[in-house]
């Protein structure tokens, strides 16, 4: 089980990886690897609380989505998340393509929402 610091690395690693795919034809890749960096955000916040070790560290998807809704300090970011989680989902599993002003707007309207709000509850 990874620490709080292991997933805030994760997501600012990648972060990183979006930023060098975002010029590139692989912008599905960036729309993933921002999801992943909001993911990792996420989970380094449930790995400082105090509740149940399943739900301090999510083992899949079903089990952490519907928590970000229920969680009351990631209730706020809930339709963010959820944009992000199905726009990646969609570059993965049908082949949704996106344009680089589409991926940007993902970052800025979705991602930079998720990662302040969770850097101001760590």
């Amino acid at each position: 089980m990874a620490a709080k610091g292991a997933h805030v690395r994760q997501a600012e690693h990648n972060e990183t990886f979006y930023s060098q795919l975002l010029t590139t034809e692989f912008l599905d890749w960036a729309v993933t690897a921002i999801f992943y960096s909001a993911l990792h955000y996420v989970d380094g916040y449930l790995a400082t609380k105090n509740i149940n070790p399943k739900f301090a560290h999510p083992p899949t998807h079903e089990v952490r989505t519907p928590l970000v809704g229920r969680e009351s300090n990631l209730r706020h970011i809930w339709p963010q998340y959820r944009r992000l989680k199905d726009k990646s989902e969609a570059a993965r599993y049908r082949i949704k393509h996106f344009t680089q002003g589409e991926v940007e707007g993902l970052k800025e309207n979705e991602f930079e929402v998720i990662k302040s709000h969770i850097l101001r509850h760590l």
